[in-house]
């Protein structure tokens, strides 16, 4: 039970080895691959949705919206297929717009604070400075945030690996 459990966890650790090393070294190909596989995942949906409507018999409202979504689903699908890199910026570019609008949530915050004659006021200002240039840059570079994220995934995974061996190695000398 020790041997095989030992046998598993080399196994684990040497994929999650060559998938980090293989993100950091290729992240542009691992965010394309992830793309690929979410627009097949929708065109399979699409079809999946097709298939299932047109074998239907009694026709209803309920089974035309399943058509309905199905070709918007295929469609999509086919569009991250061809255009990867815009479905992969998208993400990060809804996430900085979001933090561009808390930053000035909070600046809104920081003069009430300010007009509250609350002395530590500007603590709140240079927070929503800091949250603005975090959201101005992952807005205006949504691709550089994917390859510094996929390269910090894989540089999670490694490190993962790296402590299951070293943890397999001392259990091994007990």
């Amino acid at each position: 039970m020790v041997t095989k459990l030992k046998n598993t966890l080399i196994a684990t650790s040497i994929l999650y080895l060559v998938v980090g090393i293989f993100m950091l070294i290729f992240p542009d190909v691992v965010s394309d691959f992830i793309c690929y596989l979410v627009g097949f995942m929708f065109m399979f949906f699409g079809v999946a949705g097709v298939v299932t409507y047109s074998k239907t018999e009694v026709k209803t409202p309920y089974t035309s919206s399943i058509l309905v979504l199905a070709i918007i689903l295929g469609a999509f699908g086919i569009y991250i297929f061809l255009n990867p890199k815009t479905f992969a910026s998208f993400i990060p570019l809804v996430i900085g717009i979001f933090l561009v609008a808390d930053s000035i949530s909070k600046l809104s915050m920081s003069l009430d604070l300010r007009k509250q004659e609350y002395s530590n006021w500007w603590h709140m200002l240079i927070v929503s400075f800091v949250v603005l240039i975090f959201g101005l840059i992952i807005v205006f570079n949504p691709f550089e945030v994917i390859t510094i994220t996929i390269r910090m995934i894989g540089a999670m995974l490694i490190a993962d690996a790296l402590s299951n061996i070293y943890t397999i190695y001392n259990y091994s000398r007990i």
